[in-house]
């Protein structure tokens, strides 16, 4: 018998969405787009501008949330770095300009052993007060918030990033805008 293919992963369903979490558009979109993202990750730097496309341009029917689940050390060694500079910043209000400029420049510090002073200057650039996000970014608390989005990633049984749930089902990654946009358009409906 030929059935089709279901290439969706089996995975768990992530936590509902908190006050705690990283959340951009509506909180009454009928979409939630939950993301597993490694600052460090190609793919997840391909996914970046996309998934902001979708939200600019479905703001009221999108909610889009950022979770960490960096690879580290291997392969990425900068990339729990990454994820404790984005919390330092949230902790200041600027999570998603942190979130940006890494993504955007994410070419300029990947395998750079000064990560840390380059991150130093996206916090500068981002506008932060720029002691307290050195004192901030290896605080206990900015370390337990990375942690705890890691460890769901885990529970969940994801192993790979980036990891997309839309409404709490995962998906499979999608092939490019249009794939995106007609995985979402179908959960409008």
């Amino acid at each position: 018998m030929n059935k089709p293919l279901d290439t969706t992963p089996t995975l768990g369903t992530p936590a509902d969405v908190s006050s705690t979490d990283h959340a951009r558009g509506s909180a009454d979109a009928s979409v939630t787009i939950i993301e597993y993202s490694d600052f460090q990750c190609p793919a997840c730097a391909t996914y970046y501008p996309l998934a902001e496309r979708l939200l600019n341009e479905s703001s009221t029917t999108v909610r889009f949330v950022y979770r960490h689940f960096p690879l580290y050390p291997v392969p990425h060694k900068n990339a729990l770095m990454a994820s404790e500079a984005s919390e330092a910043a949230a902790l200041q209000g600027k999570f998603w300009e942190m979130h940006d400029i890494l993504f955007d420049n994410q070419k300029l510090w990947e395998t750079s052993s000064t990560a840390g002073t380059i991150f130093e200057t996206y916090a500068e650039r981002i506008g932060l007060d720029v002691e307290t996000y050195k004192k901030d970014v290896v605080s206990d608390v900015v370390k337990a918030r990375v942690q705890k989005d890691w460890d769901e990633a885990r529970t969940l049984g994801i192993n790979s990033t980036p990891t997309f749930f839309v409404n709490g089902k995962a998906i499979v990654n999608p092939n490019g805008y249009e794939a995106f946009k007609a995985i979402i358009d179908s959960a409008i409906r």
